[in-house]
């Protein structure tokens, strides 16, 4: 059976673009350590920290999803659910990131030098060290076997029927193999039994980094609802990733007899809800601590509401919430490729800058935002790293989970024929 997608090992970018990004990540780095050497430490790791939680998180979420789509036995995101999966590429670049942050911990956490005796137990450094290595590596490890089960059945499938003959690491992943009936089943229960997992491992880690990464840049600073705030928030960035490329998926992996109108609807609603949901948890946060209105609990959001940040504040929350929500009322915003795609790119800037927002004011102690170039070439560095990593397992692996039993065509979606969505 013949598949309409492009083939594995076409580049689904320019070779000249893929050089490009490797070249905006030697810049990052150049301007980070430039930075460090310049004295102006706090700002490039502040910098890298920010692109660490960004860009780290983009790529768990995307893991997220498709796990997501597994537990809920969805069909009509199953197109979409390899270009999720494509995120984990990045992984071993956010250890990397990790180990670089671990390493410079007395350099950007207040708490080494200023230590809060009432925290002790948990703001120390062997500690702080050891259960983020072994959260990521849990995360993470879980995550690999998850995608592995994905993967396996497709590139099985394909080397069966002599449509892309696997070799190199595609050959090793499919050591072993059966038929493919056995193989498509192994792989579903699988998955099925890993995804679960993966959900429980990624509540419990990102709880962990919310605390670790932005609530103890302010060590007097807590608040309970922190964790589900930032894994909320990162499944809102996820979705709004998987936004701005399912019309470039569509396009660019010719995936057209995939993905349709229903399906970019169906996203749509998800951002708009996930949207709501971040919204929910910000004011839940927000007024429980307002009225509180205990000084070490209130003085978190009243620096980052006032001032300088203010401005900034208000501006993610408009392009988190009040603008996609005021937008994806729409029905024809949410089935307009075009549409969808530049709406999410709202919540997805504004999900970086929510990300600043979290860490810098703890940090920057100097006058106005710490928004300039060494800033934006430090971003565009790991966004290079990301897109390279990214674009790199699209090319090297299907980009359909083809022996998934409920990938379908656009034309088979429930909404296709009956009643039409709202």
């Amino acid at each position: 059976m013949s598949h309409k997608m492009i083939a594995v090992g076409t580049p689904v970018v320019a070779e000249s673009t893929r050089r490009l990004y490797l070249t905006a990540a030697l810049i990052g780095a150049l301007t980070f350590f430039y930075g460090l050497a310049l004295g102006n430490s706090i700002r490039a790791w502040q910098s890298l920290l920010v692109n660490f939680l960004f860009f780290g998180g983009l790529a768990q979420a995307g893991v997220v999803i498709s796990a997501i789509m597994q537990v809920t036995s969805s069909r009509w995101g199953r197109a979409l659910k390899r270009t999720a999966e494509a995120t984990a590429a990045f992984f071993p670049v956010s250890f990397a990131l990790l180990l670089i942050l671990l390493s410079g911990i007395t350099a950007w956490a207040p708490w080494v030098d200023e230590p809060v005796d009432s925290k002790s137990a948990w703001l120390n450094i062997p500690f702080f060290v050891t259960r983020q290595l072994l959260g990521f590596l849990l995360l993470t490890g879980l995550s690999l076997r998850y995608v592995y089960q994905s993967l396996r059945p497709d590139i099985g499938l394909l080397n069966e029927s002599n449509q892309h003959h696997a070799t190199g690491f595609s050959r090793r992943l499919i050591a072993g193999w059966r038929d493919l009936d056995t193989e498509r089943r192994c792989s579903q229960r699988a998955q099925s039994q890993l995804a679960p997992a993966v959900l429980i491992a990624y509540g419990w880690l990102f709880t962990l980094v919310a605390f670790d990464f932005f609530m103890s840049l302010d060590p007097h600073w807590f608040s309970t609802l922190a964790g589900g705030y930032y894994f909320i928030g990162n499944l809102l960035l996820g979705l709004a990733f998987l936004g701005v490329t399912a019309v470039w998926s569509k396009q660019q992996l010719q995936l057209t007899d995939y993905i349709g109108p229903h399906q970019f609807h169906d996203l749509g609603k998800l951002l708009f809800g996930f949207c709501i949901l971040w919204a929910y948890m910000f004011w839940s946060q927000y007024l429980v601590i307002w009225y509180g209105d205990l000084p070490e609990e209130t003085e978190f959001i009243y620096h980052r509401m006032h001032g300088a940040w203010g401005p900034l504040a208000w501006a993610v929350f408009a392009m988190a919430f009040v603008i996609p929500f005021v937008v994806l009322l729409s029905r024809k915003v949410k089935t307009t490729p075009r549409g969808l795609q530049l709406i999410a790119v709202v919540p997805l800037v504004g999900m970086w800058f929510e990300r600043f927002i979290l860490v810098s004011p703890s940090l920057w102690q100097g006058p106005g935002l710490p928004l300039g170039l060494m800033e934006f070439l430090i971003t565009l560095g790991v966004a290079g790293l990301f897109a390279w990593s990214y674009t790199t397992f699209l090319q090297v692996f299907p980009v359909l989970p083809l022996a998934d039993p409920k990938l379908g065509t656009a034309d088979t979606h429930p909404q296709a024929h009956g009643s039409s969505a709202r």
